[in-house]
């Protein structure tokens, strides 16, 4: 929320019942849109490529050309896949079939969905994205099909005039008036993501006629306005309309929401940032954030270097002077003056929301010039800020704690529906997009993830098998070489201090290998060859840049968190709040008196394989990952009193 009003202070939930129902795929989902594009069938990425003046050097595959293998993160993606099938459709679309005067009798769900939430429908867009997501992640047909009838109702609810929402359209009047209200166009921008991407995954032409009615209905909304007038709309979290806009432009080439793009240009933020500013202090970190994601699709879809900037400069400031040693970023939601760490460690520290869209913008960046720092970054956030923040049941968080003593808490199956159930909804729906990229010769291998790759166009498909992080090494297997001479890109990480080891069908291989940076390996690819990587991971300290006895204990990108013990939680403070009651103080922060790395690996503990623990003087504290804690106290950083 912008405007100094959080979404926690925001709601309170409100209780429903639950129910699954599954719907048949509607004929209707597939009607004939009158707009130009290109279409790419095989892949369901259907863009209109002649509108593209910044290429990315490096692309992603398809996502049907990944797949998971068996390993913790294809379980995260089964759990994620429970949950979105849960969600029946009737109660997904009840708030949008009342504002519309069609009559249902589903029972509404409760949170951010509830009623009487000005959010509500917000989730139902993160929705569609996720079940696009999955279906090209894993080819499910029923969960494209699921998708597609409720798209059909949808449609249905927007015939009228071509207003899509899950409130009346007079929230808009509130807005123009200046009057309070939450964030209509943040919520209207997640259903037309929602609906561009299941055009864009499972080539649904409804999806795509609802997203075109929808950025009519914004683009005549909002061309009366002033230039003044309509930056102080803008004041109000409107998401990422730039970048469904843009989004838009690039699949039917109309001018008309390139401009749109344009319009959502909010200046108060973008004018610094083009002047090279970091004035990030004391704004709301993910109203922001999908901004500047819309920037770097501008700047890809009409050469704007001055978008390029922007993002550019945004990205530096969040991760080298706005993040935390996980990667995450924000503190009761907004960003504090750049490198406040330890004054910072709030209970409703690190939201979710931040990490999902920093990484979304990342991939832009990395696309546009590969660069391994990039995913030095996103392997940072993925294992610290992704994994760990869903529980064994498929919840998911708000916040990542760092107050010392405190712990993570997880939403409900029907009365959660916060921002963060929707972008974990799609995150966990997509573990797979960013594992390998490629250019016309080469493969860039990013992520240390068991998947399998086809780049059916030259040939070549690989797998990759690996236990990282809780072994130091990485294999991948040639399955079928490429038709062509192909490079393999193996990132090397910014960790990896003391080197990497690779061997190619057993044999070492004499190259240079540079932390942060991608080790090439040209070979005479054949059919069964192995490539074999050795990644020793190296014990580091993270101290906090205001502070330097505040001090993360790190093993290669994974952050540990010391175990405070369970004393007073209960199932009802884990679950069904935003984050930690505000009234748990929690703990002092642990101490340490040993100058230095003062940790050291320890014997494996039931459910922790990495154990860790302090040296020096007592008491001695045991550190596990922090991905990895789920029911106890914990605290990420110490004071080392040494220093």
């Amino acid at each position: 929320m912008s405007n100094n009003v959080t979404r926690r202070g925001f709601l309170a939930g409100i209780a429903a019942a639950s129910g699954i129902a599954l719907m048949p795929e509607d004929a209707a989902a597939q009607k004939t849109l009158n707009v130009s594009i290109v279409e790419d069938t095989e892949n369901a990425t259907l863009t209109n490529s002649a509108v593209e003046k910044v290429a990315w050097k490096a692309k992603p595959f398809p996502m049907p050309q990944v797949r998971l293998l068996p390993s913790f993160w294809m379980d995260m993606m089964e759990l994620n896949r429970s949950y979105l099938y849960s969600l029946p459709n009737d109660r997904l679309a009840h708030n949008f079939r009342v504002t519309a005067g069609l009559p249902s009798d589903a029972v509404p769900l409760g949170g951010w969905e509830a009623p009487d939430c000005e959010l509500r429908g917000h989730y139902v867009g993160h929705y569609l994205s996720g079940c696009a997501l999955l279906h090209a992640s894993t080819g499910d047909l029923e969960i494209r099909n699921k998708a597609n009838a409720l798209v059909a109702i949808l449609a249905e609810c927007q015939a009228k005039d071509g207003y899509l929402g899950a409130y009346p359209a007079t929230f808009y009047d509130r807005l123009r008036n200046h009057e309070k209200v939450w964030a209509p166009f943040y919520t209207y921008h997640k259903i037309l993501a929602g609906m561009l991407e299941m055009y864009q995954h499972t080539g649904n032409r409804q999806a795509l006629q609802v997203a075109v009615r929808m950025a009519d209905w914004a683009d005549a909304w909002s061309k009366p306005f002033t230039a003044e007038d309509w930056q102080r709309v803008l004041l109000t979290e409107h998401g990422g309309m730039n970048e469904a806009a843009f989004n838009l432009y690039a699949i039917t080439g109309q001018v008309k929401y390139r401009d749109l793009g344009y319009r959502f240009e909010h200046k108060k933020i973008f004018d610094p940032l083009a002047a090279g500013e970091d004035k990030l202090a004391g704004n709301h970190a993910n109203t922001n954030i999908p901004k500047v994601i819309g920037a770097a699709r501008g700047y890809e879809l009409t050469g704007d270097e001055r978008y390029s900037r922007i993002s550019q400069v945004f990205y530096d400031a969040v991760v080298e002077h706005h993040s935390y040693c996980t990667g995450g970023t924000s503190n009761g939601e907004f960003w504090h003056k750049p490198d406040a760490v330890s004054t910072e460690l709030g209970g409703a520290a690190q939201e979710c929301c931040c990490s999902y869209n920093m990484m979304k913008l990342t991939r832009h960046l990395f696309g546009q010039q590969p660069d391994a720092k990039y995913f030095d970054y996103y392997e940072r956030q993925l294992l610290n800020m992704r994994y760990g923040t869903q529980d064994r049941n498929g919840m998911l968080m708000y916040y990542v704690s760092l107050h010392p003593g405190l712990y993570k808490t997880f939403g409900t199956p029907f009365d959660a529906f916060w921002c963060c159930t929707g972008t974990g909804s799609e995150e966990y729906a997509k573990l797979s997009d960013s594992i390998y990229f490629h250019d016309d010769q080469t493969v860039y291998v990013n992520l240390f993830i068991p998947s399998k790759l086809d780049w059916t166009e030259r040939g070549l498909k690989l797998h990759q098998t690996t236990k990282f992080p809780n072994e130091e090494k990485t294999a991948l297997t040639i399955e079928s070489a490429p038709q062509r001479a192909t490079a393999i890109k193996i990132r090397v990480p910014y960790w990896a201090t003391n080197g990497v080891f690779v061997r190619i069908n057993g044999a070492i291989q004499k190259s240079v290998a540079t932390p942060a940076s991608y080790l090439t390996l040209e070979h005479p690819w054949k059919d069964g060859d192995i490539i074999e990587m050795d990644l020793p991971m190296t014990l580091h300290i993270n101290m906090a840049p205001d502070d330097k006895q505040v001090q993360a204990a790190m093993y290669g990108p994974v952050v540990l968190a010391a175990r405070l013990g369970t004393e007073g939680l209960t199932t009802s403070m884990i679950y069904a709040s935003n984050g930690p009651d505000d009234t748990d103080r929690g703990i002092p922060m642990p101490e340490v008196t040993e100058p230095g790395v003062w940790f050291e690996r320890a014997e494996a503990l039931p459910n922790y394989t990495l154990h860790f623990r302090s040296k020096g003087h007592e008491p001695i504290h045991s550190l596990v990952p922090l991905n990895q804690i789920t029911d106890e106290r914990y605290s990420v950083y110490l004071r080392n009193t040494s220093v």
